[in-house]
């Protein structure tokens, strides 16, 4: 399939109320149908961009790994492993979902392997996968059963180089059944583990309510009217982790030190997980080097960040973020986000497909 890509470089001011700085938001990136939604985002430390278009809401044709480079989107690592195959599922990206780079600038991403209009997930198509930036593999670790589940939805990723002998992945799974998680892989040995599966810090908030550009959906299990699931948006700040379901409002972190030992029982890692409070509704959330989580706060259409001392600031509110999605924040201080229009899916919004390309990746100055 031939990609069409408008790139352009151009600016839209935020629209600013309150105490909301006047940033502004560069757009750096316009995709058009027929080319898939994107999701994940992920900047080498030499501003390289890269672009993760999962197949789990749609089975598209097209690449699911890209670069975008001098206005085009270069499939990566190469066109035989980011295109559908009939080869194993081990040997190709089948539906690259959240994506970051490790403290080396290597690319990491979570693969969850599945397909819509597909039942369940195949052997081998669940994977942690990382790239050097020239397109070397570094790694790629299957998801295996038991620790797999046909229900699961392996939804983003950090790599942690501080513990094991080639580093820990930590894996927010939303689940689209009803049981979300975090997943722990050991990048060397392979093993994995399941923890806090339906631990209130993963687990759904019954009763949720959000606000989709200004319409008030409440989240009913048998009738799913906006995205939604359990763990999801991920953050790694110096030895803790953090996460927060996508549908609920609080805000947990975890000590690496804990997650990464797989001696310790599940039972003493649940009693360390640390309620941080309340947040924003929110998609992705992003990390810095000075301990500030970012997040996608959607009802807002803004993004917000949360200092180390616990201070919520809004750094910017636009119409063009309905939906952000995938977060990442540079060395030199800008924060990338993909808009995926998620919650304009037929899904949910009684078959309808209200999404309005083009599809945008956007970034900010902090």
């Amino acid at each position: 399939m031939k990609m069409k890509y408008i790139i352009k470089a151009f600016v839209i001011a935020g629209l600013v109320t309150g105490n909301v700085s006047a940033q502004q938001l560069e757009v750096v990136a316009r995709i058009m149908p027929p080319e898939p939604d994107m999701s994940g985002i992920a900047v080498t430390p030499d501003g390289r961009v890269f672009l993760g278009f999962p197949r789990h809401a749609d089975n598209h044709r097209g690449c699911a790994l890209a670069e975008w480079k001098n206005g085009k989107l270069i499939p990566f690592p190469n066109r035989d492993m980011t295109y559908p195959s009939n080869r194993p599922y081990h040997e190709w990206l089948v539906s690259p979902h959240g994506m970051t780079t490790d403290s080396k600038g290597n690319i990491w991403l979570i693969d969850d392997g599945k397909r819509a209009g597909t039942d369940g997930i195949p052997e081998g198509a669940a994977k942690v996968v990382g790239f050097t930036s020239d397109g070397n593999v570094l790694a790629s670790v299957p998801v295996k059963s038991p620790v797999l589940r046909q229900d699961m939805h392996l939804n983003d990723l950090r790599i942690d180089l501080k513990h094991g002998e080639k580093g820990m992945a930590y894996i927010t799974n939303s689940s689209f059944g009803t049981t979300p998680s975090l997943i722990v892989v050991d990048i060397a040995t392979g093993q994995a583990r399941e923890v806090l599966a339906n631990h209130y810090s993963t687990a759904i908030q019954e009763g949720y309510v959000a606000f989709l550009e200004g319409e008030a959906r409440a989240y009913h299990k048998d009738d799913v009217i906006l995205p939604s699931g359990g763990a999801n948006g991920i953050a790694l700040v110096g030895r803790r982790l953090y996460w927060t379901p996508i549908t609920g409002r609080g805000l947990y972190s975890i000590s690496t030190d804990s997650l990464s030992n797989f001696n310790i029982p599940e039972s003493d890692l649940e009693r360390v997980v640390r309620y941080e409070g309340d947040r924003p509704a929110c998609d992705g959330l992003a990390e810095d080097a000075d301990g500030n989580i970012y997040f996608s706060a959607y009802e807002q259409m803004a993004l917000v960040k949360r200092d180390p001392d616990g201070n919520f600031h809004t750094l910017i509110q636009s119409l063009l973020l309905g939906w952000p999605d995938g977060m990442f924040v540079t060395s030199d201080g800008w924060l990338y986000v993909t808009l995926g229009q998620w919650n304009r899916l037929p899904g949910f919004n009684g078959g309808q497909d209200l999404r309005k390309p083009p599809y945008y990746v956007v970034r900010l100055k902090l």
